[in-house]
């Protein structure tokens, strides 16, 4: 994939400059905190901000949150090497960066670790697109330093980082834990100021990267365990009782349904859902329905009561505990804050 810049406006940011456009009136910069930068959009653009928040020397925090209105198109310029935990949380993002050249894609809800050593590069955003996303950018060195005689243990990825053996990774997982949730949560909302701020982010950054590193550490477990390559019958069967669920969030047919339409036992089923999407058919139709859940408060206005219905929910009391357990915030007060209540 290579991004086609040609068609649409270019934001170029730059390492030492922030960010600047070919439009007249371009990002506006504020500095609430000697620590932290942020930049919002050209009311010509769309309308939302990023947020730089410098934790330590080599350990930062990105928060973005945009609307764009047409095709936007990012540049980065002299980018120190990082180790990058995303976190994507909605939104459509296409990008080519490194060199050699490499392509990435985030589509919907999905984690993302990346580290190269030159990150420059170009992404594309499309109109319409909300995009939200937090992300904790570390140079290696540092994030080493909490390990010390620890790093045999690490997850072979770091490893090869460490030994300076690979400097192209990628690696992205569908899906956001709860428990990934409610920190992330806590990032946006961070009500502290000045040092308390400071700190409080860092624990939060902190966890998030201890989330990961057990999902990794897992991970290899379980494919040291068993890893066996799917049949391409059973990925596209597979495909087609996702994509059979997404259309039918709010009456989905049952599992036995799904399984006959599939042509696949429930437990085939359910494993192939697992080693493809990283979680069962029942978890994968909770996630996704609170997931359109939150975009239907948030982006398009519908009340916590139509929201539940729309999504499957007959019991509004379900729907709350399950919101609250999945976001770490109620669906009330998500509904209130979109208002400005």
């Amino acid at each position: 994939m290579r991004v086609p810049i040609a068609n649409c406006d270019v934001t170029h940011y730059s390492w030492e400059k922030g960010f600047n456009t070919h439009e007249i009136d371009g990002f506006f910069h504020t500095q609430p905190d000697s620590f932290e930068h942020c930049w919002y959009s050209p009311k010509n653009i769309g309308r939302g901000m990023i947020r730089r928040i410098i934790i330590r020397d080599g350990f930062e925090l990105w928060v973005t949150d945009f609307l764009f209105r047409r095709d936007t198109c990012f540049s980065f310029q002299d980018c120190p090497s990082f180790l990058l935990f995303g976190f994507f949380l909605s939104g459509h993002y296409e990008a080519v960066v490194g060199k050699p050249e490499r392509a990435l894609e985030f589509c919907g809800e999905q984690q993302y670790l990346l580290y190269m050593k030159k990150l420059d590069g170009v992404g594309e955003v499309k109109a319409g697109t909300q995009l939200r996303s937090v992300s904790i950018a570390i140079r290696p060195e540092m994030f080493f330093s909490y390990f010390e005689d620890d790093i045999g243990h690490l997850p072979s990825v770091f490893q090869r980082v460490f030994e300076e053996q690979d400097d192209n990774i990628f690696r992205k997982i569908r899906g956001i834990t709860p428990s990934m949730h409610i920190a992330l949560r806590q990032i946006v909302d961070c009500p502290y100021r000045g040092v308390a701020r400071k700190l409080f982010l860092e624990s939060r950054s902190l966890e998030l990267m201890a989330y990961r590193l057990k999902q990794l550490s897992v991970s290899e477990t379980t494919h040291q365990k068993r890893e066996h390559v799917m049949h391409p019958g059973d990925r596209d069967r597979t495909e087609f009782a996702k994509n059979l669920l997404l259309s039918n969030l709010e009456a989905p047919p049952h599992l036995d349904e799904l399984a006959a339409v599939t042509g696949m036992s429930h437990p085939k089923l359910n494993r192939c859902f697992r080693q493809m999407f990283g979680k069962t058919v029942f978890q994968y139709l909770k996630d996704e329905r609170l997931r359109q859940a939150r975009t239907m408060i948030e982006h398009q206005g519908l009340t916590v009561t139509e929201t539940a219905y729309s999504v499957g929910y007959s019991s509004l009391s379900h729907f709350a505990k399950a919101y609250k357990h999945h976001f770490g915030v109620s669906p009330g007060a998500d509904y209130r804050r979109k208002k400005g209540c």
